[in-house]
């Protein structure tokens, strides 16, 4: 018999164990869960992050002239001026080899590129910003929505960024989900040495290497696409990132930066690039695929966690639109397709105060039903001592 109630110890006790282990790995891999909630009708939503970056063009008499200036007296040669050209929109995805014709200057042809981009580059958009539209309402100042910034892709405007916002309730493109119109719509200038590309990103997110762009011409063109937002409860933050598997703006590694997948990815990039050729652009000396090399490194290691607040940017469809514009001007016009019905909130299922509790629950359970069995032991074994004594 004492057999018997030694092995229901036994089990018993392991048993405990066993649920003690399962709820500490629930708290460390379970802790957070996304629901969804569909109040749309009391939401003010943002407006995606818009960045218009600079690219190349076609070389024009001004571009071609800032060259001249700088060898006077000397006509340099069309595939000299061509090459200072690719030079100046040098970036990640745009990388030149040095002809021969450059073998007696310096890396970048005998020239200051980033001193030639000060003079020929727009720094602020009144340079090239003609008219903006939000929501079907003119805004006269563009300097109000558009902010400049050097990024690696080249010159940049955003509007709705992180960058240049502490959060998103002070971004001045927000619309309800009630409203009419939800829409941006941008003439630009044309027929200047560089053209522009359209990014569509979340508001924490920058125009990178590996980032969907859209050509914007002169032949006016509305891209559509539905946006939904990511809520995080208070909570959250305080949970391991291990858990959570994603990071905040504000769990950032970079100085004057806010965290995100993209600035993440620039970041592995920059320290490939380093490690290959000690150097912040690509070498061509290694042929190997540079933006494929850091997606692998970022896949296997896990090395960059999407961002905690990161909208869901769907892409819907481009379209041509009939509007009056010059001849000199080019048209874009981003719209959300359809108001969000659903938005996702990521809260805590699992504190650890709710640990401490199911701990202290089991552990009364175990030692109650315990001391019980231990008592009938020892009730078992005193009338067996009574029995062989009396």
């Amino acid at each position: 018999m004492s057999i018997y109630w030694i092995f229901v110890l036994f089990i018993s006790g392991w048993s405990t164990v066993s649920i003690f282990i399962l709820m500490k790995n629930r708290f460390e891999t379970d802790s957070t869960s996304i629901g969804v909630t569909t109040a749309y009708s009391r939401w003010t939503n943002t407006f995606p992050s818009i960045g218009i970056c600079l690219s190349k063009n076609r070389i024009t008499d001004d571009f071609t002239n800032a060259v001249k200036k700088r060898f006077p007296g000397e006509k340099p040669s069309y595939t000299y001026i061509r090459t200072l050209y690719d030079y100046l929109f040098i970036n990640p995805n745009n990388l030149y080899l040095k002809g021969e014709y450059c073998k007696n200057y310096n890396s970048t042809c005998g020239v200051d590129i980033l001193a030639m981009r000060r003079e020929l580059f727009a720094m602020v958009c009144t340079e090239f910003f003609e008219e903006i539209y939000f929501s079907e309402k003119l805004l006269p100042d563009c300097e109000q929505i558009f902010k400049f910034h050097e990024l690696e892709v080249g010159y940049c405007f955003l509007a709705n960024n992180l960058l240049d916002y502490k959060n998103i309730n002070e971004m001045p493109l927000r619309y309800s989900s009630l409203d009419k119109y939800r829409n941006l719509r941008l003439i630009l200038r044309s027929g200047l040495v560089y053209r522009y590309d359209l990014y569509i990103n979340s508001p924490e997110d920058l125009p990178y290497f590996n980032a969907v762009s859209y050509t914007i011409t002169g032949e006016p063109t509305v891209h559509s696409f539905n946006a939904e937002e990511i809520y995080n409860n208070e909570d959250v933050i305080y949970e391991p990132v291990s858990q959570r598997m994603c990071k905040f703006p504000s769990e950032t590694t970079t100085p004057g930066m806010s965290y995100s997948f993209s600035i993440c990815m620039s970041n592995t990039r920059s320290k490939i690039e380093m490690e290959i050729c000690n150097c912040t652009l690509f070498s061509h000396f290694d042929r190997r695929n540079l933006a494929g090399k850091v997606k692998d490194y970022v896949g296997f290691n896990m090395a960059c966690l999407p961002s905690c607040m990161e909208q869901q940017i769907t892409f819907v469809g481009s379209r041509e639109k009939t509007y009056n514009i010059s001849e000199s001007s080019n048209f874009v016009e981003i719209e959300i397709a359809s108001p969000p019905t659903a938005r996702y909130y990521r809260t805590v299922t699992q504190t650890k105060l709710d640990l401490i509790v199911a701990i202290g629950s089991v552990i009364g359970l175990f030692f109650g039903a315990s001391i019980l069995n231990l008592l009938e032991i020892i009730s078992f074994i005193f009338k067996q001592f009574k029995k062989m004594f009396c």
